[in-house]
């Protein structure tokens, strides 16, 4: 299917002249402190607070997204009780829109493995190497927070949102504790049968 609006100089160029955007620069907004923020604090912090650290941002997605998965999640029971082929097709029609957000979504997927793998690399290396100066931790932060900033200023650049992008980083937890359940579910279930 043809992408007329892509295909069109037209369409582009009148677009372009009578609708402007304007939006603030990214980088003076409160939600990009609050990233550079909670990436100092899981830089900086022991490994236990690293975790209890992540375990908040879990529990503060669990709130806001619980509810709406839970009535999506009915919603989805009834389609496939109803209509048992139906499971199929949503389960391969949804795999394939989480693939393609994951693609589309790179530049994201990028800068949340560096705000959580980074701070968990410095603790690793702390937690073996016990006794450095603390101006080695201090310039290990600082040199982080440096590289987060750029990748900021990066997507940023690609028209991302600082408040979309804060929190989409800070579910990233909730994203991958979610993704493992049905497997340990059903692993439960499985043990279950077999001891009976």
């Amino acid at each position: 299917m043809k992408n007329f609006f892509e295909e069109s100089d037209f369409l582009q160029s009148t677009i372009k002249k009578n609708v402007t955007i304007q939006r603030k620069p990214q980088i003076n907004t409160v939600w990009h402190w609050v990233l550079l923020i909670l990436f100092g604090l899981l830089a900086y912090g022991s490994m236990t607070q690293q975790f209890l650290l992540i375990a908040l941002f879990i529990a503060i997605a669990a709130i806001v997204k619980g509810p709406l998965m839970l009535l999506w999640g009915a919603i989805y029971s009834a389609l496939i009780a109803f209509f048992p082929p139906l499971g199929i097709v949503l389960s391969i029609l949804f795999f394939l829109l989480n693939l393609g957000t994951i693609a589309k979504s790179w530049r994201i997927s990028l800068t949340s493995a560096y705000f959580y793998l980074v701070p968990l690399l410095g603790g690793i290396l702390r937690s073996i190497s016990k006794n450095e100066p603390n101006y080695v931790v201090w310039l290990f932060v600082g040199f982080s927070l440096l590289g987060l900033h750029f990748l900021l200023n990066w997507l940023y650049k690609n028209n991302s949102l600082s408040r979309t992008l804060t929190w989409s980083i800070i579910c990233v937890p909730y994203a991958i504790v979610i993704m493992f359940l049905p497997t340990r579910f059903r692993r439960f279930k499985s043990n279950k049968k077999l001891k009976f």
